[in-house]
């Protein structure tokens, strides 16, 4: 079955195309105590038109460590079996609408066996 492209980004990585969207989550009310966390989460999600590889990268905050990629497609040569992942921070990750050569560089280190 095909993936819907209606409204999302096309983009091409050696060949192999892909769709990237952006969503924009509301505040993250914790369940018991805590602070309520104004800032709105915004997650860039990455689909292989054939299905095979799907990721969904939460950007980081700022302040954060490290960015989380969430996997949920079958092909994740950098970690095989691995349901989320630790990013390193880039420099431009954490602008709130992330450009085709990020999502490029993105999906090259997903891609990429780990060294």
């Amino acid at each position: 079955m095909a993936v819907n492209s209606k409204g999302k980004r096309k983009v091409n990585v050696k060949g192999r195309p892909f769709i990237w969207y952006v969503e924009g989550k509301d505040e993250h009310i914790p369940e018991e105590g805590g602070f309520v966390d104004h800032t709105p989460e915004r997650i860039v999600h990455i689909i292989a038109t054939n299905k095979k590889f799907i990721v969904h990268y939460r950007i980081p905050k700022e302040g954060d460590a490290y960015a989380t990629l969430r996997v949920e497609g079958e092909q994740f040569p950098r970690q095989p079996g691995a349901k989320e992942v630790q990013v390193p921070r880039w420099k431009h990750d954490s602008k709130p609408y992330p450009t085709n050569d990020f999502v490029r560089h993105l999906i090259g280190w997903c891609l990429s066996e780990e060294k």
